[in-house]
């Protein structure tokens, strides 16, 4: 069968953007523009700056077939659909972010990856680049997270919002807790096991050494 490929960047765009299962409002919201400027870039009125190329690559796009035609995978020219790999793989570190009182980390040795299906970050706008893996330690945050699991962790998410869990610093330790925004700058860090009491903190205290390294975004256990 011949396969017809698109003979400009912005035909090319378009074709990206459907291959990658987007709308047009939904592809203009993650690469930072309006609905009429990603319009005007697939039907070549307006080029696109190289920070609308960056984002694309973020979310799975293939930027050497929508600036080039061509792709140096090994997947046949005539299939530029299968130019990008379905799957990505995401750094997993080791390190254990406590359930607990808190776990020292000490090495950020890499261990063996993990892939994730590009469409199911893109569905969730998670991009590749932001996202790692650690452990699991402790029974605090049982029973959502038990002992073991792996959290795949957003970095790009580090602003506290009530009622999700983030991995974050403190003292040195490395913490996986439900995060409150209270009123006069507090903010309540829990756990999902009722035998751990909450506590609070001070984000005005300059003696305060605590930093959100992301949100976690999905886990995962074995049985």
């Amino acid at each position: 069968m011949l396969s017809i490929r698109m003979k400009t960047i912005g035909g090319r765009i378009k074709e990206e953007r459907l291959r990658l299962g987007m709308t047009q409002e939904k592809m203009a919201e993650l690469c930072g523009v309006g609905r009429q400027a990603q319009l005007r870039y697939e039907s070549d009125e307006r080029s696109p700056d190289g920070y609308y190329f960056e984002a694309i690559a973020k979310v799975g796009g293939n930027i050497e077939y929508i600036l080039t035609g061509r792709c140096s995978s090994s997947v046949k020219e005539d299939h530029p659909k299968y130019s990008v790999p379905d799957y990505v793989e995401i750094a997993h570190y080791n390190v254990q972010a406590a359930a607990g009182s808190g776990a020292i980390p000490i090495s950020e040795e890499l261990l063996q990856p993990l892939a994730f299906r590009r469409d199911w970050l893109v569905k969730r706008h998670l991009s590749p680049n932001d996202l790692v893996i650690v452990d699991v330690k402790g029974e605090s945050m049982e029973p959502k997270l038990l002992n073991g699991d792996l959290v795949l962790v957003d970095k790009s998410q580090t602003d506290i919002a009530s009622g999700k869990t983030f991995v974050l610093r403190m003292d040195g330790h490395i913490l996986v807790k439900n995060l409150q925004l209270l009123p006069h700058g507090l903010v309540q860090v829990a756990s999902f096991n009722t035998g751990y009491p909450a506590y609070q903190v001070d984000l005005s205290d300059e003696s305060l050494d605590m930093a959100v390294i992301g949100r976690v975004v999905a886990s995962m256990h074995e049985w």
